[in-house]
């Protein structure tokens, strides 16, 4: 099929492939099961026929036939980052003739370089397929649902105007640009939602954060949509506990990367993500990179198969359970990689940070940002609706936490701020590294 043939086919694909996925999370744990085994035989089987793969697969003395569940995975080598760039980038040179029928797209570059990545376009529609049935699985109607959704940041602008379709009502979609969630533009942005009244508000993190604070400060009113997914960053329990103020019990959990789509997700009641098992593969593998229920998610993309996504390293570290072969995340603890830089002794992980804010009452954002190997500056927002801590409490809590995590290593300051500006890739960390 010709490029510009599958382009004008993608929604044709996109529901093609929807109609292939759960579109509710399946009871029948033995059936996934199996469902998931044989699609973890056939992308491997593909991926032998790929020369990046291929020398993998030479690598540890395996073929395709030794690859028929989630399990035999973990004798397959990881795919680093670094790995995912360097073959990506030889891909484009070495295909001039073939590059232009590739889907590209690029990562926020939250950890470093923005990565680029290629697809082709019925990879592409898989992708979209699987995002719409996540939306699906917690009730989302996404033909006659109303939806406010984030302008993407990497591809082209898109035409504002409703389309034929969704002037009868049909995949109503509106983009809120989130260059206007300033202290300027918020009153026209909630009274926007307020107008639009979506079923279901897909924001970045810091955007949502920001638009609740607003609300609360000003004592407005934000029409509640029935669901609302905080993207692009982890969501912790502060974060949690700040969104259900403004806008009330429907908060959808949904984890992925660029690299691999959506993958994971909290339902609204539920004290554990589902894993998409019949699009991928969430293992998690403990230190000596064997198959644990606590340690890092290693990812693959089952639907992937013209450039595939095989044991990915992500960064992330969770905490899950397994149950008749299918796997539970409980947890999600966030980057591996945002680490503790030490003058006299090695790196160490900012997972304790994260979990200082937990503690205690009162805050809305923070983030720590290690300006030297001896200063750390502690940026903190406060929660205009808790006021059980004033603000020499929270330092002091603060200062001892870091005191007893660190010693007498660091110089604290504490800065409090209005709001915590996002960084140029719209996302925000809650720890920035300025040590070279």
């Amino acid at each position: 099929m010709s490029f510009h043939l599958e382009k004008k086919l993608m929604n044709v694909m996109t529901l093609g492939y929807l109609l292939t996925l759960d579109k509710k999370v399946p009871k029948d744990r033995v059936k996934m099961k199996k469902k998931q085994n044989k699609k973890v035989h056939e992308l491997m089987t593909a991926a032998y026929q790929i020369p990046f793969y291929r020398r993998k697969f030479d690598e540890c003395r395996l073929t395709p036939d030794d690859f028929h569940c989630s399990e035999d995975l973990a004798r397959f080598p990881l795919l680093t980052k670094a790995e995912l760039r360097e073959w990506m980038k030889d891909l484009y040179d070495q295909n001039p003739d073939k590059r232009d029928s590739w889907d590209e797209t690029s990562t926020s570059g939250s950890t470093g370089i923005p990565l680029k990545l290629y697809q082709s376009q019925r990879e592409h529609a898989c992708a979209n397929a699987n995002w719409i049935r996540i939306l699906m699985t917690f009730g989302y109607n996404p033909f006659f649902g109303r939806m406010i959704s984030f302008e993407s940041s990497y591809r082209s602008t898109k035409v504002k105007r409703d389309s034929v379709l969704q002037k009868f009502g049909i995949l109503q979609r509106h983009i809120l640009s989130e260059r206007r969630c300033t202290e300027e533009g918020m009153p026209d942005v909630i009274r926007e939602l307020n107008e639009y009244a979506p079923d279901l508000i897909c924001l970045r993190k810091n955007c949502i954060v920001r638009i609740a604070l607003y609300a609360q400060e000003h004592n407005l009113t934000v029409k509640q949509p029935k669901w609302y997914i905080p993207v692009s960053e982890m969501v912790d329990d502060m974060t949690v506990r700040i969104l259900k103020k403004t806008f009330g019990p429907g908060l959808v959990d949904a984890y992925g990367s660029d690299e691999t789509g959506s993958c994971v997700t909290k339902r609204p009641g539920n004290d554990y993500y589902d894993i998409c098992n019949d699009t991928h593969v969430v293992n998690i593998y403990d230190e000596n990179n064997q198959l644990a229920d606590n340690g890092r998610m290693i990812l693959t993309t089952l639907y992937k198969k013209d450039f595939p996504i095989i044991n990915y390293d992500i960064g992330d570290i969770a905490s899950s359970y397994t149950k008749e072969g299918i796997r539970y995340i409980t947890k999600i603890h966030g980057r591996l990689n945002d680490m503790v830089k030490h003058e006299h002794g090695p790196d160490t992980s900012v997972l304790e940070l994260r979990k200082i804010s937990n503690g205690i009452s009162g805050i809305a954002q923070f983030r720590f940002v290690q300006e030297s190997y001896h200063d750390m500056r502690v940026e903190l927002v406060r929660d205009p609706k808790d006021s059980t801590y004033t603000d020499r409490q929270i330092e002091d809590f603060f200062r001892e936490r870091l005191s007893v995590i660190y010693g007498d290593e660091f110089r604290i300051t504490i800065q409090w701020m209005d709001v915590i500006p996002p960084d140029p890739n719209g996302k925000l960390r809650c720890f920035v590294c300025q040590v070279k």
